[in-house]
């Protein structure tokens, strides 16, 4: 069987996940099979009035940090894609000429994060709109553009699939399983023990703004709507001790 026919047929098995966790390593295994290192779910939603955004990913570490760091978010070519259109999008250094993004793909190609296919949708009856992007560190050549534009309806149906995963675990209540990374749990830590953002970065040897990336994200994973909600809840449900 294709790479890609087996992943088609495997995609059903996403709507059984029970966490986002599990979504995240159904996600993980199908990029593999068809020959992709990354991936990235972001969904944007209203937390207690407010806008906010949670990201799901297995991209590098080190590079989301940077990302995050730098605030690249509301300058990515990509992410203002997936804003304004449903259409898929097949990425990479070439396919931008202005200066900023050539820097952007140059930087991220740096991590391994060199090519790849966004796609974004906003499901039937909810207001929580979705993008997806996978990754590999492929060289930006024609042979490569080739390949990626094979792959994307199968991104798009990934794509899909969860989300509506996603929608099925938070609508049902079930999203108590919450997968935090290890960078997300040393924060939570250190916030739980009264340590500010900035006290956390020296601690940490990072950026205040890296930590504060950490903690919107792990508020967002917790479905609260500030930090010291988020210890509480992490407390309660076992992903950090006191």
């Amino acid at each position: 069987m294709h790479p890609q026919e087996h992943v088609i047929h495997a995609l059903p098995d996403l709507l059984s996940a029970a966490t986002i966790e599990q979504v995240k390593q159904h996600c993980q295994q199908l990029v593999s099979n068809i020959g992709l290192d990354f991936f990235l779910i972001g969904i944007e939603s209203m937390n207690s009035g407010v806008p906010s955004s949670r990201v799901e990913t297995n991209y590098p570490a080190a590079w989301m940090e940077r990302y995050a760091r730098l605030e690249w978010i509301g300058s990515d070519p990509v992410v203002h894609h997936c804003r304004q259109s449903s259409v898929p999008l097949i990425w990479h250094r070439g396919r931008f000429e202005d200066e900023f993004s050539q820097h952007l793909f140059e930087e991220a190609s740096a991590y391994g994060v060199s090519a790849g296919v966004a796609t974004s949708l906003r499901g039937v009856g909810r207001s929580q709109p979705m993008m997806m992007s996978v990754a590999c560190d492929a060289r930006a050549d024609a042979r490569t553009e080739q390949w990626l534009q094979t792959l994307t309806p199968t991104v798009h149906l990934l794509c899909s699939y969860a989300y509506e995963a996603i929608c099925r675990i938070e609508d049902a209540g079930q999203a108590a399983e919450v997968g935090l990374t290890q960078r997300e749990r040393e924060c939570l830590r250190w916030a739980a023990a009264g340590k500010t953002s900035w006290e956390t970065s020296r601690i940490l040897r990072c950026s205040e703004s890296t930590v504060n990336f950490h903690i919107r994200n792990i508020i967002n994973k917790l479905q609260v709507s500030n930090r010291r909600q988020a210890v509480a809840r992490a407390l309660a449900q076992g992903l950090i001790s006191a």
